[in-house]
């Protein structure tokens, strides 16, 4: 199976005393200019490895293109940089190893880094994508379900574990 028609279930925080707006005093960050946008300059730093930093540029990819309103991944694009950049050619402990990397990116990922990183989609990957060009569009930049401030925080599963 293809890892972007892997569906990413990302729990959705709305429940009781969920509201339907972003907080205001995050708008003025959320922008597509890492300048402004710190948590692009967080999504775009290197990991320790390539196959890391490869493993959370799908995962991002995989989050923006489901939990983001409007946006989809594109599975042509998507496929064709993960051929490009050896994806399927990364097994065994080497995956274990890169996918403990990326996946601890994403121990205290919350509400407020998914609407960065909806509002940044274009800078991470639009056509002049900074990890990945045109694998998600852009959508409308906020994330596709409300906030919660009683529960921000937001649980990022694994990628499923590749063969021998």
């Amino acid at each position: 199976m293809s890892p972007l028609r892997v569906g990413l279930t990302v729990a959705s925080p709305a429940g009781a005393g969920a509201e339907d707006s972003i907080p205001a005093f995050w708008h003025k960050s959320m922008t597509n200019d890492p300048a402004s946008n710190l948590y692009l300059a967080k999504f775009t730093r290197r990991l320790n490895t390539p196959e890391a930093g490869l493993l959370r540029t799908v995962i991002l990819s995989l989050m923006a293109g489901h939990a983001c309103k409007g946006s989809a991944t594109d599975e042509g694009a998507g496929i064709a940089f993960l051929k490009q950049n050896g994806y399927f050619e990364l097994r065994g402990k080497a995956w274990d190893d890169a996918n403990f990397l990326a996946q601890t990116e994403f121990k205290q990922f919350d509400y407020r880094e998914l609407a960065h990183l909806c509002a940044g989609i274009d800078y991470l990957f639009g056509n002049d994508g900074i990890i990945a060009r045109n694998v998600v569009s852009k959508g409308l930049g906020e994330p596709s379900f409300p906030y919660d401030p009683n529960n921000p925080y937001i649980r990022v599963p694994g990628l499923p574990k590749r063969g021998k």
